[in-house]
């Protein structure tokens, strides 16, 4: 009888759902904490674009400070065990494959019939040229690194060990394009895509069990509608 198709073996993680409970949990009150004190300080300021691209920047670097406590208690290197490791592949292959993702989401946006409304996201790339710039700065960098060592590293992982691998990517894919959500007025049509561009970066970190592999199709995922963000006149 011949074996099951998977992608990979399960992964085996040295953290469980109880750490990656306490991440959620801490993830969530490192935002709001970090909202409402950009609110208090800045009023009305906290809605533009670059300020808010701040408020991203401290709250990614109070979680992964969680992050470090988490495994340096257990002994581990952090970047190592989110996967932070060289890809297999050549760079170009894993550019393409973003690209490729990019030409999957329009075809799905047509498909889906996402309505062009505006959402919080295109409002803050109105806010003025700074604000475009450093959204798209964020955007092709620190972001998709965080996101991938986040998702594809951290959590990952953990659902794959306990739920299969096309389940655990699943849900980490699922899980990756509800986040999105907020910033895209809650379209279901853009979450069910971000979703799906999510489990493309997912079977890429799966395969490679690499993250800088899955971050590097992320960078090149975002990069191609940011520079056509970038060419496109302000609408103010």
């Amino acid at each position: 009888m011949s074996r099951p198709l998977v992608l990979a073996d399960r992964e085996e993680p040295s953290w469980g759902m109880g750490e990656v409970m306490i991440a959620i949990a801490m993830f969530l009150l490192v935002q709001i904490l970090v909202v409402m004190g950009a609110s208090r300080v800045l009023h009305d300021a906290a809605k533009i674009g670059y300020w808010e691209v701040v408020q991203l920047f401290v709250a990614y670097l109070l979680i992964f400070g969680v992050l470090k406590v988490i495994f340096f208690v257990r002994g581990k290197p952090m970047l190592k065990s989110l996967g932070w490791v060289p890809a297999p592949f050549n760079t170009l292959p894993l550019v393409m494959t973003g690209i490729a993702l990019v030409f999957l989401s329009l075809v799905l946006q047509v498909v889906l019939r996402t309505p062009d409304v505006q959402t919080p996201f295109s409002k803050m790339l109105d806010s003025g040229l700074a604000s475009r710039l450093s959204i798209a700065l964020f955007g092709v960098t620190l972001a998709p690194i965080a996101e991938e060592l986040l998702f594809r590293g951290f959590l990952q992982p953990v659902l794959i060990n306990g739920l299969g691998v096309f389940p655990g990517i699943l849900a980490t894919s699922v899980l990756f394009g509800g986040l999105h959500l907020a910033q895209n007025a809650g379209l279901w049509q853009a979450g069910v895509t971000i979703a799906i561009a999510g489990f493309g970066f997912g079977v890429v970190r799966h395969i490679t069990g690499s993250t800088r592999a899955s971050a590097i199709v992320h960078i090149a995922y975002n990069s191609v509608p940011f520079l056509l963000t970038l060419a496109t006149p302000n609408q103010q």
